[in-house]
């Protein structure tokens, strides 16, 4: 069953946004080709291998801000063994609005699955126990399943207050920092056909995860596949992008 549902995912990276947090570093590319690791190799290069490593062949970029950029470095995915094509936005439409764009040209299939995920997270899990997670959720009426971190560090200091008096309150507990026992979306997702229906009914612009999400769990759509906290490394600021710098990546992703 697994290889038969590995080989009718489609996989769709949204790529098409600005990286303003990171400027300067993108002022002249996407964010998706910015080198990281020891190794300098674009950032989505990284991010695929997963779902190249699992087996599928079929993949979307969304693209946007300097995407022909993109398209110069995978062009058709045949250097990498996959098929790759390209949904182009002409204008601004958030992470929910390009999935609707590459339905409506018709680049990606409402009638298949399809693996999303971003450019800017480098996160090491198992494709395939992920999938094997989203097949199992489907029995419990399950339409989608999202990556998510069993915990995550704050970066702020939290404290613990309690009243003394109107207006006078007391701190009881500090900790700086500390590990919240809250799962964390990666940006990481399998959904069937029929959240691709619904994606398809709104008008963009219009963010996936302030629109689809919420409606996934009102209707009871959305399972969790969950991974350790320190999987995962997002790329957003210039401190986090340091820190991919200096890593081996190559390693980091190999240690499932």
């Amino acid at each position: 069953m697994l290889k038969d549902y590995v080989s009718r995912l489609n996989g769709l990276s949204i790529v098409g946004g600005e990286g303003k947090r990171l400027r300067p570093h993108t002022n002249h590319k996407p964010k998706a080709l910015l080198p990281v690791g020891v190794e300098g190799a674009p950032m989505l290069e990284f991010t695929i291998q997963p779902w190249i490593k699992l087996g599928i062949k079929r993949y979307v970029f969304c693209i946007g801000y300097r995407g022909e950029l993109i398209k110069q470095h995978f062009s058709n995915g045949d250097k990498f063994g996959v098929h790759i094509d390209y949904s182009v936005e002409r204008s601004l439409l958030e992470t929910g609005g390009a999935i609707k764009n590459a339905i409506e040209n018709k680049k990606l299939s409402k009638d298949q699955p399809v693996v999303i995920f971003y450019s800017d997270d480098i996160v090491k899990f198992d494709a395939k126990d992920f999938v094997k997670s989203h097949l199992a959720g489907l029995e419990h009426g399950f339409k989608a399943t999202i990556v998510a971190t069993k915990k995550f560090r704050t970066h702020y200091g939290i404290l613990e207050v309690e009243d003394v008096e109107d207006n006078i309150k007391k701190v009881v507990d500090f900790q700086e920092k500390p590990l919240i026992d809250k799962n964390v979306n990666t940006g990481i997702y399998c959904v069937e056909p029929d959240v691709l229906d619904l994606i398809d009914e709104f008008e963009p612009p219009f963010k996936f995860e302030i629109v689809i999400l919420p409606e996934l769990v009102k209707r009871g759509w959305l399972g969790v596949y969950e991974i350790p906290w320190d999987n995962w490394l997002p790329v957003n600021t210039d401190k986090e992008y340091s820190k991919v710098l200096g890593m081996n990546l190559t390693d980091f992703y190999s240690k499932v």
